[in-house]
């Protein structure tokens, strides 16, 4: 049972950070198409973007790891 319980609590957060990633590339992507001359810029709010949400799938990560361990 807690095994299910640490896959969950990592799975959901790096769903929601999959999901994020791949909404910020299109969104990127769109900015790009229409406004080619400002691709730098977008490549770096971008890539900003991308950590903020790859710190959730961490912190899921953490949290999931430190529940196993407080129980």
């Amino acid at each position: 049972m807690e095994a299910i319980a640490f896959s969950l609590a990592y799975a959901i957060p790096a769903l929601g950070a999959a999901i994020g990633v791949g909404l910020i590339g299109n969104g990127a992507l769109n900015a790009a198409g229409r406004n080619p001359e400002k691709v730098s810029q977008i490549q770096q709010l971008m890539i900003l973007a991308i950590v903020f949400a790859e710190a959730l799938a961490i912190i899921g990560i953490v949290v999931a790891i430190l529940s196993t361990i407080m129980v």
